[in-house]
């Protein structure tokens, strides 16, 4: 039996009363939130999809868009999509061949209104996909990693940019076999934007985020100074244009010129190179790989100077 403290109650009368108190008070702190969960739909593995590891995005439409790993027909994963009401379509029921397999990341909506993602697994080379589909379900493979210097097993959200183009990371491989920086076009022109090397730049990179800027920011897992991971910066600058090859055929001049893909060119000519009054020829252009042309008639022509500028 307890003893009885002078002039108070017995400790274990007081410090049950207390927890009877709680338990009382709970059920109101609870209610007093308003908050209201419903659940609207539970994967079964086969046909619709298992084990969702990603954010849901709503798409222009008002559904909501995601993935599952795996599941679906094939057990490689699913593109799903599930209105407010929790009325679920499955768009796409992937193979592991070639079109890829087992999702981590989340879909994004371009500008154009397709979904684009990643796989982790599958692809020509196994070492993963970046795809585009349709809000009806038409899926189109974009790029598929060899697990070399343009990386592989992509487990992040894509983030479109600015220039329309895409940016997205690689959890592994690239030159140093710590992950890469990449981005890739509408048309899946894909560029290796940088490699990491486990040291004080760190490791596994996760999704990127375009600042205010026009700087890309992002995280890795590991590595650093103190191993730990990183918080970095990533400046994307596109380069200056260089002509290739420049032919004359039957008075018609050809010029081919480096570019990047998704990158805005718009060819120029003059007459003179002290005057600064260069005059567009044709309208300007959008890079799907790593170069563009342009012709010129040249018959019975002037003597004309040519640049290509690069437009925002």
């Amino acid at each position: 039996m307890p003893e009885a403290v002078p002039g108070r109650r017995p400790v274990l009368i007081l410090l049950m009363r207390l927890l009877w108190a709680a338990m009382l008070l709970l059920p109101a702190f609870g209610a007093s939130a308003g908050v209201v969960f419903t659940s609207l739909h539970s994967f079964q593995g086969f046909p619709n999809g298992a084990h969702p590891e990603a954010a849901l995005v709503q798409g222009s439409d008002g559904n909501f868009y995601g993935t599952t790993y795996d599941g679906g027909t094939n057990n490689a994963g699913t593109v799903f999509k599930i209105s407010a009401t929790g009325a679920l379509t499955n768009l796409y029921l992937f193979t592991g061949g070639n079109d890829g397999s087992n999702l981590y990341a989340g879909l994004v909506q371009g500008t154009d209104g397709n979904f684009y993602g990643t796989t982790f697994f599958g692809g020509t080379n196994g070492w993963g996909t970046v795809f585009k589909i349709s809000a009806s379900g038409a899926l189109t493979s974009l790029y598929s990693f060899t697990g070399g210097y343009d990386g592989g097993d992509s487990y992040a959200r894509l983030a479109q940019g600015n220039d329309g183009t895409f940016y997205g990371t690689t959890a592994h491989w690239g030159t140093n076999g710590y992950g890469t920086v990449f981005k890739i076009s509408a048309t899946g022109a894909l560029t290796s934007l940088y490699s990491f090397t486990g040291g004080d730049d760190g490791e596994g990179p996760a999704g990127l985020v375009q600042g205010s800027d026009g700087n890309f920011y992002g995280t890795t897992y590991a590595g650093g100074t103190y191993g730990a991971g990183t918080v970095f910066r990533l400046t994307v600058a596109q380069a200056a244009p260089v002509f290739l090859a420049v032919t004359l055929t039957n008075g018609t001049l050809s010029l081919t010129w480096s570019a990047e893909a998704g990158g805005v060119y718009q060819l120029q000519y003059n007459s003179g190179l002290s005057s600064s009054n260069w005059t567009n020829l044709g309208d300007p252009a959008t890079a799907a790989g790593t170069t563009l042309s342009a012709t010129d008639s040249v018959t019975n022509g002037t003597r004309r100077f040519y640049r290509v500028a690069l437009l925002p």
